[in-house]
């Protein structure tokens, strides 16, 4: 049976033009620094230095107040989206090259294609000559197929909210079994919202 990580609970405010980590419970668990993108890396070191373990052998939970206001809601779920939204910009990026090379060698020519992609000849030029890195497309592109559900819906053409469905399926698939609930709770709110979008689910077009 795989062991399970322990958890922190750590709770960060503004204080003094710095922000400030506790660790609950944890003698010695405090830190500050000077931009917010630094926490992650400083509590994970000040954890694993008092504990005494590696920085990825544990799960931190965090929480965000400034005075009587609990901000951690707010900012959990912009930080969500934000994640998304980057993992969301590479499939993005390698559905676009895959279009590219598709279209070229159907034999269009890299104006053609720039036409159908919406970005200039030049830039199909730059893609295709990078086509052969391997930061270029990191992930296949994700695939969605959509069954017609009556005669006024498009078969085939995905929404923004099944791509959405999609990547969020993906990701849940390249998690170990035991993370996958958590990530599903942590997007049930995410979708909940897309899903009140109307034009996040129509076709583009």
């Amino acid at each position: 049976m795989t062991e399970r990580l322990p958890t922190y609970s750590v709770v960060v405010s503004r204080e003094d033009d710095l922000w400030v980590a506790v660790v609950e419970r944890l003698p010695g668990g405090a830190t500050d620094v000077e931009r917010f993108g630094e926490l992650p890396d400083a509590v994970r070191d000040l954890i694993a230095t008092l504990q005494g373990v590696e920085p990825d052998a544990f799960w931190i939970e965090w929480r965000y107040q400034q005075g009587d206001a609990d901000l951690t809601q707010v900012i959990e779920t912009f930080r969500q989206w934000e994640r998304l939204a980057a993992q969301v910009a590479r499939y993005r990026d390698s559905s676009r090259l895959a279009a590219v090379r598709g279209l070229r060698a159907a034999g269009l020519s890299y104006r053609e294609i720039a036409d159908v992609i919406e970005v200039s000849h030049q830039r199909i030029g730059q893609l295709l000559d990078k086509s052969g890195d391997a930061d270029v497309a990191e992930k296949p592109p994700v695939s969605v197929v959509v069954e017609a559900a009556g005669d006024g819906d498009r078969s085939g053409v995905a929404t923004p909210f099944d791509m959405l469905v999609a990547v969020l399926l993906d990701s849940a698939r390249q998690l170990p079994p035991a993370s996958r609930p958590g990530l599903l709770a942590t997007t049930a709110s995410l979708l909940h919202q897309a899903s009140t979008d109307e034009s996040f689910l129509r076709p583009a077009g």
